[in-house]
This record gives structure tokens, sequence and C-alpha cells, in this order.
């Protein structure tokens, strides 16, 4: 059974992901990334990569940790690409 840190771990790691995943939908679904910046998403992929050289200078351990980062550096990457494909052409 999950103790009550756990639990609010695995939430944090389900809610903070899933974010992302509205503006993605919103870009696909309008075809248009005009409004987004490439630089946001760019620091959040140094901010997660950063992130986990931090638990690893540390040696932090946590399943949560680790999955919460590499996912979040997984979808700021996809966020870039999707930018990238549908930004407008002037």
């Amino acid at each position: 059974m999950m103790n009550i840190g756990e639990m609010y771990g695995l939430m944090f790691t389900v809610l903070f992901n899933i974010g992302p995943m509205f503006q993605m939908y919103r870009i696909v679904y309008n075809r248009d990334s005009s409004n987004n910046s490439y630089a946001m998403w760019l620091c959040g992929v140094l901010g997660q990569v950063c992130v986990l050289s931090y638990y690893d200078h540390l040696g932090v351990t946590g399943a949560f940790n680790y999955i919460n980062s590499i996912v979040g550096l997984c979808l700021n990457a996809v966020m870039i690409i999707i930018i990238y494909v549908y930004r407008r052409q002037k």
C-alpha cells in the first residue's frame, strides 16, 4: 500500500506532465504554434537535464523523481518539435 508521500509524488508526476499535453493538443488541433516560444521550452529541456544531474550528484533515489524528470524532458523536446512543425511561415 502507498504511503501519503508516495501518493503525493505520483500525483505530482502525473499532473505536472499533463500540462504540456494540453498545449500540444491545442497546437496540433489549430495547426498553429505562432504564440509559443522555443526559448521557453528549451529552458524546460535544460532545466530537466539539470534536475537529473542534480539527482545523480546527490545520489537521490526514488522512482517518481526520475520518472517525472525523464517524462518532462521528453515532453519538452516533443513540444519544440511540434512548435517547429506547426510554425506558420510568414
